[in-house]
């Protein structure tokens, strides 16, 4: 869940940015002289490269909401459940990075038995 907020609170900043500093590239594009058109192209290119920063991110948390409802349904099985046991664990004791560091594997795995 965390995953899906943080991705949506990204994605609301990176619009907002996009439509109040966008518009200055594309002037500074205009203007013609290499750098200024240099520097509008940078302006204009930054959201690009946060969003396809972001699709991993995106990405995990869809199927880790989709992996946490099938556990939810049918239980957790095999090793994606083992890693997302540890996930809890280390939630319950405060380790946030064992946290993260289980789920993601516990995602990957989900993945993988999906596939196979």
């Amino acid at each position: 869940m965390r995953e899906k907020v943080t991705a949506l609170v990204l994605l609301v900043v990176l619009g907002f940015y996009s439509a109040t500093i966008g518009w200055r590239g594309v002037e500074l594009v205009r203007d013609g002289r290499p750098v200024p058109v240099l520097l509008g192209l940078a302006v204009i290119l930054i959201p690009v490269v946060a969003l396809l920063a972001m699709v991993p991110l995106v990405r995990l948390a869809r199927d880790g909401s989709a992996m946490l409802a099938q556990a939810r349904e049918h239980g957790a099985e095999g090793a994606w459940g083992a890693e997302l046991e540890q996930a809890e664990a280390s939630r319950v004791a405060g380790d946030r990075a064992g946290e993260q560091r289980h789920y993601r594997a516990a995602v990957r795995a989900w993945r993988a038995s999906r596939v196979g």
